[in-house]
């Protein structure tokens, strides 16, 4: 990939991050309009991520049937439609086919991208790719923000967010010739004889990964609040410094990635976690929630873009376009099952078993790299 291509990898991230913290805030203007169902926000992320998890799982099919160009370019034209039908729903029924559209496209290109950029650059490359969706995912939440704030409708802002996909479709179609000639690394073996057992185990740590990223980050500002343990001020503030530890590790792992081995940096991604969340479970809260938790943030922060960018140097380039659309929608399912799993063991047990959770999960995570680096 030359500088053409890397400035649409990097911006189609951007762009893939816009949706992500969108619906939540706009949901109960959308309500309101539309006379949905209280649990209707739940129905629409179902939708999502069904669909996000199929897109995924078929993206390596995809690419082998019909090419790169193809792979990269109709799930960008199918977010945009997903994100237009929002704007324009008028009625309950086509916010729901809206939010499936846009997961299958969200689902496809996040595959999609990652598959690329494993194949045909470095692992510094993967660490700017992710930290671009982390400011897409910082920057959406903030456009739909201001359009309620302006106009009192969700519409324009999912508007803006359609014509930033069209513009990413066009953007991907002109610049296909470097896109599908780029050659992939030579790094990585052409095929392995444990490829199957490696992507079973790459899935599963990907599952797990996401259920302990977004459960601390959905959990901890409950955890903190609930039982009066720290102010509303105080955790908020926690919970804003594991995020931004989160994109300032994938920022570093852009700059400095190449300075120690990829392999030793992953043993310290999961080591770091599992020392980071024990400590969350063990401290007192305010050294659980101002040190521990971003020390969680800073060590998962490397975690996929090292997992994805090792997985065709584990499993042959051959192998590697259906592993990663199978690792993606695996964690696309942990984000979805763990963290409502974490909410239930907190509602019969007590909020303080959010550490206890999240360490079983990073021991979880600690068993399963070692099963992946023996084999």
């Amino acid at each position: 990939m030359g500088m053409r291509t890397a400035a649409v990898a990097f911006s189609g991230f951007v762009v893939l991050g816009l949706p992500t913290g969108m619906l939540g805030i706009a949901w109960p203007s959308m309500r309101a309009a539309l006379d949905a169902p209280l649990a209707g926000l739940g129905l629409l992320l179902a939708g999502m991520t069904i669909t996000q998890f199929g897109a995924s799982g078929l993206s390596g099919l995809v690419r082998e049937r019909f090419g790169t160009i193809a792979l990269l370019v109709v799930p960008t034209v199918l977010a945009a439609g997903g994100l237009a039908l929002f704007a324009l729903a008028e009625t309950w029924p086509v916010m729901i086919a809206a939010a499936a559209i846009l997961g299958a496209g969200l689902g496809l290109l996040d595959a999609a991208v990652n598959m690329e950029a494993a194949l045909k650059r470095g692992v510094r490359f993967m660490g700017a790719l992710h930290a671009s969706w982390a400011l897409g995912a910082t920057l959406g939440p903030v456009l739909i923000g201001a359009v309620l704030v302006a106009t009192g409708s969700w519409r324009l802002g999912y508007a803006v967010a359609a014509l930033a996909f069209v513009a990413l479709a066009v953007a991907t179609y002109l610049a296909r010739a470097d896109l599908g000639s780029a050659p992939e690394s030579e790094d990585a073996p052409v095929a392995t004889t444990s490829a199957r057992r490696t992507i079973v185990t790459g899935s599963a740590l990907l599952f797990v990964y996401v259920g302990i990223e977004l459960g601390a980050g959905q959990w901890s500002f409950t955890r903190f609040t609930a039982d009066g343990a720290l102010t509303d001020t105080i955790a908020g503030l926690a919970v804003f410094l594991y995020w931004s530890a989160l994109a300032a590790g994938r920022i570093a792992l852009a700059a400095f990635g190449d300075r120690v081995s990829t392999a030793r940096l992953f043993d310290l991604s999961v080591g770091g976690a599992l020392v980071s969340a024990v400590a969350f479970w063990v401290l007192p809260p305010p050294a659980a929630a101002l040190v521990a938790l971003p020390a969680i943030g800073a060590s998962l922060s490397v975690f996929v873009p090292l997992l994805l960018y090792l997985t065709p140097r584990r499993v042959g380039r051959v192998a590697a376009p259906r592993a990663i659309g199978y690792q993606v929608a695996a964690g696309m399912i942990g984000g979805a099952v763990l963290p409502a799993g974490i909410g239930v063991v907190m509602q019969s047990s007590g909020v303080s078993t959010l550490g206890l959770c999240l360490s079983a999960l990073a021991v979880a995570l600690g068993g399963l790299h070692l099963a992946i680096r023996r084999t």
